[in-house]
């Protein structure tokens, strides 16, 4: 069965040991139901009321306890996401179109199984960022006098 928003999200916080505020509940609601990762500001858009320093503290508490990711942008953004797979590190690379500012995760991608390092390096996390256009912007476009139809 398949849990909606608004049962996962009491769950995560009380699965990674952080209280149950008003805040956390609606930015992680909001989180787990987005199609795409969101920024700072798009979180205070769709969640009228909430200053700058509740989001941000709230964001810092998801990454703290792995609940969350961010993903950085080209225009030097974070982007949070919560993982559908459940996984707490990042297993799959992150996309950035560099026209629009469209962020979004590739989880039809993996990222690879790394060899052991070498003796004495601990990998903790692995990130891959691609950067470039999306369909939309690539996508070359019919002068409006020659489309036919």
């Amino acid at each position: 069965m398949i849990q909606s928003e608004k049962q996962k999200a009491p769950l995560l916080l009380s699965k990674r040991g952080l209280k149950k505020t008003r805040s956390r509940l609606s930015i992680l609601k909001l989180l787990l139901s987005s199609k795409k990762p969101l920024s700072h500001d798009d979180i205070r858009k769709k969640i009228p009321g909430l200053d700058k320093v509740t989001v941000y503290r709230v964001l810092s508490s998801f990454l703290a306890k792995d609940i969350a990711h961010r993903i950085e942008t080209h225009d030097h953004k974070w982007h949070f996401a919560v993982c559908p797979c459940g996984h707490t590190e990042h297993c799959h690379p992150h996309f950035s179109c560099r026209k629009c500012g469209k962020v979004e995760c590739l989880q039809d991608l993996k990222l690879p199984v790394l060899k052991k390092p070498k003796n004495g390096y601990v990998i903790e996390n692995q990130e891959l960022y691609l950067h470039g256009l999306c369909v939309q912007c690539h996508s070359p476009r019919i002068p409006r006098g020659l489309a036919r139809g």
